[in-house]
């Protein structure tokens, strides 16, 4: 059984994550709106620290990610899969449907 999609916010920079909870991957990140600059220094340094921790953490899900991929691609297969046998008259538009 599918579970729905998670809306996660982030409380440190604001945007919204929406994660399968099956597997864990990220489906859609929402950003928010852009912060105001850096005042210091000592604050752009703390700036810079952030931004590095949080690269290796996407690095590190991007890993994590990639291990589980044939299972989120089996899934969006069999989410289209069964969204196409609920409603087998609406068929996918082709490229030459216009002409």
């Amino acid at each position: 059984m599918m579970s729905a999609p998670l809306n996660i916010h982030c409380p440190e920079c604001e945007a919204v994550l929406v994660v399968d909870p099956d597997t864990g991957a990220i489906l859609r990140h929402e950003a928010a709106a852009p912060k105001r600059k850096v005042g210091s220094l000592e604050e752009a340094a703390q700036e810079v620290v952030r931004r590095k921790e949080r690269a290796e953490d996407l690095f590190a899900a991007t890993v994590e990610r990639e291990k589980h991929k044939k299972e989120i691609l089996e899934k969006t297969f069999q989410e289209a899969l069964e969204k196409a046998r609920k409603d087998p008259s609406a068929k996918p538009r082709g490229i030459f449907d216009d002409d």
